[in-house]
């Protein structure tokens, strides 16, 4: 389903992937997901230093959240073919308010260890409900052609929320009004961001589906539509290799803060300030080649994009990450270019969104971006999950891994290349692939 153009205006950003009626959804996520990471940058030493827990318990209470992350990252994609992916934001978003304010006021208030986990780990269904939510719709109704780029706005306003506005409000805000008032102005930008998404963020009825237009889904249905998001695995055998090549995506991105950071400041010689700065900027870096990685792998092939600038570009940048201070030390200019080469190779992952509900029957697509949020859950546990491997094998033994696990990766990319009819018919994962796809691009070469 896309949106058709009624205009100059609205062909101009149809053109960029950005369907007239979502163009509010993508601000509403960049201000929910800055609200949802405020806390990112400090909550562990204030939790530690203000309430007295051991860096254990909140390892613990991380888990928690992490393991409540994956799964409501499945739920959001599978969710949105049963109810409608607005329902399923509007759920994210009051998930996210009710287990804030048990967190913040229940346990972190109180100083109850117990409540801190529950709402925390609870909070965990808020954002992916809520912007996974919306990226399924982006897929739904976004062009063919130019999905590419929707993905692309989407991932830029995620990172964009997440990784870089809500580290640069955190600071002045702790300065000018401690950490624990901080902590609750979080509630600001997420309840604008929900409340745009409420207000000024649906879809047109011509373009509504049974789901959406009728009344709430039943038991069943809801019920049926999750297991649609694990049968989708044996239908379209093709999403299970995106579910890997997605965990891939961010493994070494999760693992390297857990052995390598302690590793750069300790052994190599970094201050604490120069890795951080190397690592901001990788980040930032990550947040503006999200953007052009949507419009290249339009233009390119998103299989080509993922390949090679993801797979071998991330595997090369990774090596470099380790070389470059095992043969030069300390050098700062040298580990800030491998770091940002990394950056711009983790966001020419970005097409594995296009490619993804490209793959499956056009009521499906929920369910396949499902199984990319799965991945993404998942790489929080399987790139921290490799770390002890630096004991027996060293720190460069495992970033090799983590490089050939990119180039690994890069590989399996071509077995999505969609086959006959688009790959839209089921078991279609095991046909004979085309390489090019029956669309105005070449988007999936």
């Amino acid at each position: 389903m896309s949106t058709q153009s009624g205009g100059p205006a609205e062909g101009l950003l149809e053109r960029q992937g950005i369907a007239k009626h979502l163009l509010w959804g993508f601000v509403a996520v960049i201000l929910f997901q800055t609200g949802n990471g405020l806390e990112l940058s400090f909550y562990s030493g204030f939790l530690q230093s203000a309430k007295g827990l051991s860096s254990g318990q909140v390892a613990t209470m991380t888990m928690a959240y992490g393991i409540v992350i994956a799964i409501a990252s499945w739920f959001s994609g599978s969710l949105a073919d049963a109810w409608g992916p607005r329902r399923v934001m509007m759920m994210g978003f009051g998930a996210w308010l009710i287990f804030e304010l048990v967190f913040l006021w229940g346990g972190v208030t109180t100083g109850s260890y117990a409540v801190m986990v529950i709402g925390y780990a609870l909070r965990g269904f808020g954002y992916p409900l809520f912007c996974y939510g919306f990226l399924a719709w982006v897929t739904m109704d976004t062009p063919e052609e130019h999905l590419g780029r929707g993905v692309g706005w989407f991932w830029f306003a995620q990172a964009l929320g997440m990784g870089a506005l809500s580290g640069f409000i955190a600071g002045p805000l702790i300065g000018a009004i401690g950490e624990m008032a901080t902590l609750w102005t979080s509630f600001a930008f997420v309840v604008v961001g929900g409340l745009l998404a409420i207000l000024l963020v649906r879809r047109p009825k011509e373009l509504q589906t049974a789901a959406e237009s009728g009344s709430t889904p039943s038991a069943s249905e809801t019920i049926s539509g999750l297991v649609r998001g694990v049968t989708i695995l044996k239908d379209y055998p093709k999403t299970a290799v995106g579910g890997v090549v997605r965990i891939i995506n961010q493994a070494a991105f999760y693992g390297i803060p857990v052995f390598f950071a302690p590793y750069m400041t300790g052994d190599v010689g970094f201050s604490s300030a120069q890795w951080a700065t190397i690592w901001g900027t990788l980040n930032l870096a990550n947040v503006f080649a999200n953007l052009v990685f949507g419009y290249i792998g339009d233009a390119f092939g998103r299989v080509r994009t993922v390949a090679w600038f993801g797979g071998l570009g991330c595997g090369i940048a990774v090596f470099l990450m380790w070389w470059f201070p095992s043969m030069w030390g300390a050098n700062f200019a040298a580990e800030m270019i491998a770091g940002i080469l990394f950056g711009i190779g983790l966001a020419a992952y970005v097409p594995l969104s296009a490619i993804m509900p490209l793959l499956v029957a056009p009521d499906r697509k929920g369910s396949a971006v499902a199984i990319l949020n799965l991945g993404a859950g998942l790489s929080n546990f399987a790139g921290p999950a490799l770390a002890p491997l630096a004991g027996p094998i060293g720190i460069g033994g495992l970033m090799i891994v983590y490089a050939a696990l990119h180039v690994v990766g890069g590989g399996l990319t071509y077995a999505l290349k969609p086959s006959k009819g688009n790959g839209n018919e089921p078991g279609a994962g095991t046909g004979t692939p085309e390489s090019t796809p029956a669309s105005p691009e070449p988007v999936s070469q």
